[in-house]
Parts: structure tokens; C-alpha cells; sequence
């Protein structure tokens, strides 16, 4: 792992912040609050302690730079792969990802698990990318340490390969919570990514996978 794999890093983490402020920003907005989904507030996350917040943003950086420091000379290496190989490592840790967050969500929908941990978070019932960090730590936890393992497993894998994976990762998730779908085609995909799981957070019983919509339909919770 070299300088510039860190810094890039960095600079991820701090894109995933703007990227956040800037969707927070729109939907409140006067120009782009009319492609929210719905209109509705969440007065629960708006008055989100500083505290909770604080704890979810670096909850994160502590246990990737755990991942790093204990594992990352035997988990990745620095040399650029071939085409082929980067794609089957980038998308590979991504589906496998998002089929064992698919079941730890749907886990945390059970009757118990939902009082104790995911209940929190579906207090948002109109999510937004703010609001998106109105988790129970363990959730967070959770999340960010199935992504790890995802990369353990599937792994060794380039540095550039996570990189990628760990912006599409943050990026995605997001953009799942922004509550808004634009007219123009260029956002297709982000308008699917935020109605699906729009609906998740309205009905709350569908939905489960974060990324690849295909879980949910092998699995009948598609809607």
C-alpha cells in the first residue's frame, strides 16, 4: 500500500461528505425539492444528537484503518491487474457483499432485532442523505464489517479494485437514502437505487439488498 492508496482513501471518505451535504442540500432546496419523492420530514433524524452522528461517521474510518493495518499487507496488493481480473475482484466483493447484507438486513426485520437495532434507523420514514446516518452503531458495525469480509474472502484483491469497491459502496449508499429522481436518463440507475429503497423505508418489509437488485427477486422480496 503506497502514499497515494491512502490519500485517495481520504479523499473518498470526504467525496462520500460532500456528496451527502450536497443531496441534503437539494432536497431542501427550491430548485431541486421538486424531484423529491415525498414531502414529508423526519423530525426524529432532524434532531439527530451530534454525538450519534459523530459516532457513525467514525465508527467506520476506525475499522477500515483496523482492516488496513492488520490485514491489508495480506489482503491486497499494489501492483495495476489485468482488465479481466480487476473486473472479476470489483464486482465479485461487490455481489458477495450485497447477498450477505441482503440476509443481515432482512435478520434485522425480524420482530426482535428491529426493537433493538434497525427500528432506529426506520424511524426515517422519508429517508434522506442526511438522515441516513440515523443508525444504531451496531447497524453501522454490521454494514461496514460484512463489506470487509466480502474483500477477506474474496480477496486478494488490488488496491484499485477497493478503492472502487469502497466508492461504490459508500456512494451508493448514499444516494439509496436521497429521496430524489431526476427526469434526465443519465439518472436511471441513481432514480431505481432511490425508489427501491424508498419503498423499503415506506412499507417496510421488501427491498433488502443494497445494490444488486437480483437478491431481492431470487428471493421474492422484490417490489
Amino acid at each position: 500500500m503506497t502514499a497515494t492508496f491512502f490519500v485517495l482513501l481520504v479523499a473518498i471518505f470526504l467525496a462520500d461528505t460532500a456528496l451527502a451535504g450536497i443531496l441534503g442540500w437539494a432536497v431542501r432546496s427550491e430548485k431541486y425539492g421538486k424531484y423529491r419523492i415525498h414531502k414529508g420530514r423526519n423530525p426524529i433524524a432532524d434532531r439527530q444528537p451530534t454525538a450519534s452522528i459523530a459516532l457513525n461517521y467514525s465508527l467506520p474510518p476506525i475499522m477500515y484503518a483496523a482492516f488496513l493495518y492488520f490485514f491489508g499487507n495480506t489482503l491486497l496488493y499494489a501492483h495495476m491487474p489485468s482488465l479481466p481480473r480487476l473486473l472479476v475482484e470489483t464486482i465479485g466483493a461487490l455481489m458477495l457483499y450485497d447477498l450477505m447484507y441482503y440476509f443481515f438486513h432482512r435478520a434485522l426485520h425480524l420482530p426482535a432485532a428491529m426493537r433493538a437495532v434497525h427500528g432506529v434507523h426506520h424511524k426515517v420514514r422519508y429517508a434522506t442523505a442526511e438522515a441516513s446516518t440515523y443508525l444504531h452503531p451496531a447497524e453501522t458495525v454490521g454494514g461496514t464489517g460484512l463489506f470487509l469480509l466480502a474483500i477477506a474472502i474474496v480477496g486478494p484483491i488490488s488496491t484499485l479494485a477497493f478503492l472502487i469497491d469502497f466508492f461504490l459502496f459508500s456512494a451508493i449508499n448514499i444516494i439509496v437514502h436521497s429521496n430524489l429522481v431526476f427526469p434526465h436518463p443519465a439518472f436511471r440507475l441513481f432514480n431505481f437505487w432511490t425508489r427501491s429503497h424508498d419503498v423499503h423505508h415506506y412499507y417496510c418489509r421488501n427491498n433488502y439488498s443494497s445494490i444488486f437488485p437480483f437478491w431481492d427477486m431470487a428471493f421474492g422480496t422484490a417490489e
